[in-house]
């Protein structure tokens, strides 16, 4: 039994890689893709190959942009893909499609009820009308609520919703208007926004409701400014936000695109996750979304993101993250620019040597002057050198061993110095002490021994008096009780 259980665990922390780059794809890539099929026809099409099947040139260059991204999330996936069979690689798959639909479940759960109170202008003041309480079901949400009905509402149709609610929701649950991808809804725009039929994108993604979902899933609820949040079911308390685990730094088209792919959930009436809703399909409205943003030459495109990403992050913070980091005149790419042989020039200096501490001896003038080559030394006739004596051990040893720094004496170190010019010995006649002198020791004095506070008690024992040392008694007092006020006892 314990085999099995074990090579689940090694199976399991070797999958982790795998699921977290599955979550990855769903706030950054395409949160709604077929994992199967984007490697089947990502693995063919990579090579050269063809499909071979009636798909569409758009859905293959999608599964071909999942494919690479997934194997980019991954490292060392793609090579060793060639040499994986497919029912090798059908683990790996289904690691990243059970965690894809495990993010997906997260990010619908974390802004199921806390979408109610985005959508309200001003939080402090607006209530929802009529309330919807904290339960599992959403049959009251969507075109069954009035609010909820006129945020799902397509823009072209909200001035007819306004002048006759009921009509209008009338017309949104029999199909008269039809909730579709290619309909941006209401709450894209901003409320004083004015629809125009000729240029639908004036205003679109400029809604609050838009800004505060995206905060609250890649940010968490505190940015959103969600003060009474318990989010018990989108784990966000505690742990880091999508923009920290991932390096998120900027609002992309495509995690602009998933989180209003949520926020459309939260706000209709579909209990559990479906791709079609009615006639409503997710992943078309996603793709519809990236579409009109992911245009890198349209002056409208780009002032969009601009300004979605200073509502998002800030005004300073949104300069900084659209600004390009290749610029020519930055310090950075001028220091890129240099040749290599200026490396040597920009170097760091070198560090003085330091100052001598208190302890350490001041050099004399003889140490700093500069010794000449032994070539130019005086030499000593050996018969002029000291010689220990024979009865020294020192005399048996090849090289006498110096004692320790610390008991040193400064007149044994002048022995030990090889002759100079300046500290050559002058008369022969009176030569150093061997090495075998030794210092005479001078005993220290014992400490004093401290008196003791205790007295000496005489004890008789066998008619011989003995002197111990103990400690006095401590005779308690008796405490003297205070006279009874009041009459005698009679």
């Amino acid at each position: 039994m314990s085999l099995p259980l074990s090579r689940d665990l090694r199976l399991s922390d070797a999958l982790s890689e795998y699921r977290t780059a599955g979550r990855k794809a769903v706030v950054t890539l395409s949160p709604f893709a077929n994992v199967s099929l984007a490697f089947h026809y990502g693995m063919t099409l990579d090579k050269g190959g063809s499909s071979g099947s009636n798909i569409s040139e758009e859905l293959q260059r999608r599964f071909l942009a999942f494919y690479n991204t997934i194997l980019d999330f991954i490292p060392g996936f793609r090579a060793n893909l060639d040499d994986l069979s497919y029912d090798e690689l059908k683990p790996y798959i289904t690691a990243i499609s059970s965690s894809m639909s495990s993010q997906r479940s997260d990010d619908f759960s974390s802004l199921k009820y806390s979408m109610l109170e985005y959508i309200l202008a001003n939080r402090s003041t607006d209530t929802l009308q009529p309330p919807i309480p904290k339960s599992s079901c959403k049959s009251n949400r969507g075109v069954n609520h009035p609010r909820l009905a006129r945020e799902l509402c397509p823009k072209k149709w909200l001035n007819e919703f306004d002048e006759d609610t009921d009509l209008g929701i009338q017309r949104l649950q029999d199909g008269t208007w039809p909730l579709l991808a290619t309909n941006w809804p209401s709450f894209l725009y901003p409320a004083d926004a004015v629809y125009d039929t000729e240029d639908p994108i004036i205003g679109l993604f400029r809604g609050h409701a838009g800004i505060r979902a995206f905060q609250h899933l890649y940010l968490g609820p505190a940015a959103a400014g969600l003060q009474d949040n318990d989010d018990e079911d989108g784990k966000h308390g505690g742990g880091k936000s999508k923009c920290t685990m991932y390096g998120l730094t900027k609002v992309t088209p495509q995690s602009w695109a998933w989180a209003m792919c949520v926020a459309w959930f939260s706000l209709c009436s579909c209990n559990s996750y479906r791709l079609t809703i009615g006639s409503f399909n997710l992943e078309e409205f996603f793709f519809a979304i990236v579409e009109t943003l992911d245009d890198a030459e349209d002056p409208w495109a780009v002032e969009t993101l601009g300004w979605i990403n200073e509502q998002v992050f800030g005004k300073h913070a949104a300069k900084a993250i659209m600004a390009t980091s290749d610029d020519a005149d930055s310090d950075l790419a001028k220091m890129r620019a240099k040749p290599t042989s200026n490396a040597v020039a920009s170097a760091p200096p070198r560090l003085p040597p330091p100052k001598p501490t208190r302890k350490e001896a001041a050099p004399s003038t003889a140490a700093t002057t500069s010794i000449p080559p032994p070539s130019q030394r005086p030499v000593t006739p050996p018969s002029r050198l000291p010689s220990p004596a024979p009865s020294s051990p020192l005399s048996l040893l090849s090289s006498p061993k110096l004692p320790s720094p610390l008991k040193r004496d400064t007149s044994m170190a002048k022995i030990a110095e090889p002759a100079t010019a300046d500290n050559a010995p002058t008369t022969p006649t009176d030569p150093q002490p061997p090495l075998t002198t030794r210092r005479k020791v001078v005993p220290k004095p014992k400490p004093a021994k401290p008196k003791s506070s205790v007295r000496p008690t005489r004890l008789v024992a066998s008619r011989a008096q003995v002197d111990v040392e103990e400690s006095a008694p401590v005779i308690p007092q008796k405490k003297q009780a205070a006279p009874r006020r009041g009459r005698k006892a009679a």
